[in-house]
């Protein structure tokens, strides 16, 4: 068989002058024009950014973050959220307040101290819950508050444990909440006796819709440093699911119940431990558990501790980062002044009514 000889023509007019195909031409021209648009839109991102506010931007170190500087702390993370949480933490603020009229005034201090921030993490819980429903990624608020009100009248019982609505639209005297930054709960108004868990029993309610990890209780005498409030929560305080079993305040305890509780001044429950011990226990057991003479606080550590798992607790005693008591307006307005000089820093085990004799110096333990 005979191969045929390969003939060979010569270049067309399209690639005379050249080694090159011209696909290759055109497939170089291409990737030369991609790069350039490239670095032409790199440059104007880079524009962009550098006309931004340098806050925007900027990382903080640790020094920057110390509570000698406050101010700092104000841009901790850049402003974002950390790496594997779409959202800050986010805690539930309950103040405790009544209808009565010393207690109205109390209300109107605290809106014009530490709720007077100007701080937009800090809320009303109304507020909070448009946010998360409007506009979920661009949520600002980290605390948001509520004051807490038995509004339910004498014939209610005073621990919410039955199928009637678990809060009200007025209050007792069936006036509105003008201000809209008030809880009615449907039940009688008590100090010791069931309106903290009722409470609980609240919070729990709109924990998983409104994305809540910490539910925290407050006294309407207290005055809190909002800034330290903050760092206290960015620091130590992790997200749903990292935050189970966690109870924390200034420790105090119990001989008699053989517990460790927080003072009722302020503390919190991770969102799980309130519901344990508002939907976990009954309101009949917790009964059985109270003291003989019902004690707001230490029948909550009751309950708490009572969790067949282990539970943390977060002693704040040596970090308070609110002032107890303060009754008037003229308290009120010093302790605001005084909330720099937070956080206070007491005994790490303050439990000298326990054991007179151990702090005398007169035995051991």
């Amino acid at each position: 068989m005979t191969v045929p000889k390969r003939t060979y023509q010569p270049l067309s007019a399209e690639t005379s002058g050249s080694n090159v195909p011209k696909r290759r031409v055109t497939k170089n021209a291409f990737v030369t024009l991609s790069v350039l648009v490239v670095i032409v839109a790199f440059n104007s991102l880079k524009t962009h950014l550098n006309t931004r506010p340098l806050l925007e931007y900027q990382f903080f170190s640790q020094d920057n973050r110390a509570l000698s500087k406050l101010d700092d702390h104000l841009f901790s993370y850049n402003d974002e959220s950390p790496i594997g949480n779409a959202q800050n933490t986010v805690m539930l603020l309950g103040i405790f307040s009544t209808t009565q009229q010393k207690y109205d005034n109390r209300r109107r201090y605290i809106r014009t101290t530490y709720l007077a921030n100007g701080d937009e993490r800090m809320c009303k819980l109304s507020e909070f819950m448009r946010q998360v429903k409007k506009t979920p990624n661009e949520r600002k608020c980290q605390v948001p508050y509520t004051f807490v009100i038995a509004a339910g009248g004498s014939k209610r019982p005073s621990d919410h444990g039955d199928d009637e609505p678990l809060t009200l639209e007025t209050d007792a005297n069936g006036n509105v909440d003008a201000e809209g930054d008030c809880t009615y709960l449907n039940i009688k108004e008590n100090m010791e006796d069931g309106k903290s868990t009722t409470y609980m029993k609240f919070g729990a309610s709109i924990a998983d819709e409104y994305g809540i990890d910490y539910i925290a209780k407050t006294d309407d005498d207290t005055v809190i440093s909002d800034k330290l409030l903050f760092q206290f929560i960015e620091d130590n305080l992790p997200p749903t699911p990292y935050n189970r079993r966690i109870y924390g305040g200034s420790s105090w305890a119990s001989y008699s119940k053989s517990i460790m509780y927080a003072a009722g001044q302020f503390y919190f429950l991770s969102s799980d431990l309130a519901n344990y011990v508002a939907n976990g226990l009954t309101v009949e057991k917790r009964k059985e558990m109270m003291h003989l003479r019902p004690t707001e606080d230490g029948d909550m550590g009751t309950f708490v501790f009572s969790h067949p798992k282990p539970v943390k607790f977060l002693n704040l005693s040596t970090y308070k980062f609110w002032m107890h008591p303060m009754k008037s307006e003229a308290d009120f307005v010093k302790g605001w002044k005084d909330v720099g000089n937070l956080p206070n820093r007491g005994a790490i085990l303050p439990f000298w009514h326990l054991c007179p004799a151990w702090m005398e110096g007169n035995g051991a333990i």
